[in-house]
């Protein structure tokens, strides 16, 4: 927003009638200080507001004074005092200048009420402003977090169709790995490994959360050989199968646990899963 637009929002009359405080009327101020303008203007809408003042004032008609004095004198027992000595054409020359006066007090009331009018325009065109960024403000917010989610759910399905590609895939076999001896039967992970690409993906079905300290590794063996095919903390929610590597010809899989980041060689006596070809 450039000065000539900041100037005619609304704010500088807000600001001139004290509706604006703290941080807001700081940055008029501000604005001020860096523009000219903005100053002038200011000082425009201030004089403006005292115009509107003065032009509501009311003084007290001359004639007045000597109705109070004689009021006064007559409460006391005293002759009425007047000031009216002069003849009735006098009266008549003063009334027609009070009439001019109250003409001109007309206008001038009449030219504060549009000016009134015209300051409350430009506050509330300011407030609905205001408003109206506000409401922006929350609609574009939630713009970016219906993207985001779009991007999310996008995401989701594609990983969903590489996975039943893999899944569907002639060239892709199933290695189940269950429960060894001494651990609960009801243990399994399954291994799906491509021929072609020799990709090997694990689905954890059911396998305790790893303890502090400790991560699951996944071993493949070929030729009696464990291969490390890398570490995971057990059952991802988000993620149905994960990518763990690529091995060639794999014969069997195994799952044990071993410390944080993994080891170099299983620990035999903490495995817990373990399966051949469509065992």
């Amino acid at each position: 927003m450039d000065v000539r637009e900041y100037i005619e929002s609304g704010i500088i009359e807000a600001y001139a009638m004290g509706m604006l405080v703290g941080a807001d009327a700081r940055e008029v101020e501000r604005m001020a200080d860096e523009h000219p303008e903005v100053r002038t203007a200011i000082r425009d809408a201030q004089s403006s507001l005292n115009s509107l003042t003065q032009a509501y004032a009311v003084n007290p008609k001359p004639e007045w004074k000597d109705d109070i004095l004689n009021a006064a004198f007559t409460s006391k027992g005293g002759e009425p005092v007047s000031d009216n000595s002069g003849d009735s054409k006098v009266r008549k020359l003063e009334s027609s200048e009070e009439s001019q006066k109250s003409n001109g007090f007309n206008w001038a009331i009449a030219a504060s009420i549009a000016l009134l009018i015209s300051l409350g325009i430009n506050v509330f065109q300011y407030l609905s402003l205001n408003d109206f960024k506000s409401e922006l403000a929350a609609t574009n917010m939630r713009l970016a977090e219906l993207e985001e989610s779009q991007q999310v759910m996008v995401a989701n399905y594609r990983e969903a169709n590489q996975q039943l590609a893999v899944l569907t895939d002639p060239s892709t076999a199933n290695f189940i790995m269950k429960g060894v001896q001494g651990r609960d039967p009801e243990f399994r992970a399954d291994v799906f490994w491509n021929a072609q690409t020799e990709m090997v993906y694990l689905n954890v079905r059911n396998l305790p959360t790893a303890p502090t300290g400790k991560q699951y590794q996944l071993w493949a063996l070929k030729d009696g050989k464990p291969i490390d095919m890398g570490v995971f903390d057990g059952i991802d929610p988000e993620r149905a199968l994960q990518e763990m590597g690529r091995v060639p010809g794999a014969q069997a899989f195994a799952v044990t646990l071993e410390p944080e980041g993994g080891s170099v060689n299983p620990t035999l006596e903490e495995m817990y899963v373990y399966g051949t070809l469509n065992s």
